[in-house]
């Protein structure tokens, strides 16, 4: 197993869900920062991940991310319950699943990591610190229907009311900079 910038209440909590998963770790690689995960993946990884799972087919790696400053560390099972659920996505992988998740939270992994780790469901949809959402700059408005369309960036959209597809005749009017 290779550790890259990993604490120790991490590395403790890893050990204790490789043993009770019964995972290899000859091909594990495990971080905490973003960038060291990004650099083994080829591509950024959005900050809103608490946690990450892939399997890197070219080196036949496991590369797990445990994105710390995206977990809500005030509530006592977070760290746990991000760790376990990256260590079952693991499992799953070579089990043979490659199902990702349904519903995050909500899904047929969240009820195996409550089994796992003993957490609640809620325990394990509120570990992750929620993300903020910046707010919209521009206001659209709809010719045909009145509809307000916030949006965050500028461009030229029908509304999907009028027109299932883009329509000239339905093209969003800016009224609104903020």
């Amino acid at each position: 197993m290779r550790l890259v910038a990993v604490d120790d209440e991490t590395a403790a909590l890893l050990q204790t869900y490789i043993e009770r998963l019964r995972l290899p770790v000859e091909q594990l690689a495990v971080t905490c920062d973003r960038s060291v995960y990004a650099g083994w993946l080829g591509r950024a990884v959005p900050p809103s991940y608490g946690g990450a799972y892939a399997f890197l087919s070219r080196t036949g790696v496991h590369a797990i991310l445990i994105n710390t400053k995206r977990i809500d560390l005030t509530r006592p099972k977070s760290l746990e319950v991000v760790v376990a659920e990256e260590l079952v996505h693991m499992r799953d992988w070579l089990d043979g699943d490659h199902r990702r998740h349904a519903h995050h939270g909500h899904d047929r992994i969240a009820h195996r990591v409550a089994a796992l780790t003993g957490a609640t469901l809620e325990e394990i949809r509120s570990s992750l610190i929620p993300v903020k959402r910046r707010p919209a700059k521009y206001l659209y408005a709809c010719p045909g229907c009145g509809r307000l369309v916030p949006r965050r960036k500028r461009g030229r959209w029908s509304c999907g009311r009028c027109a299932p597809r883009f329509d000239e005749r339905f093209v969003l009017r800016l009224i609104q900079e903020r």
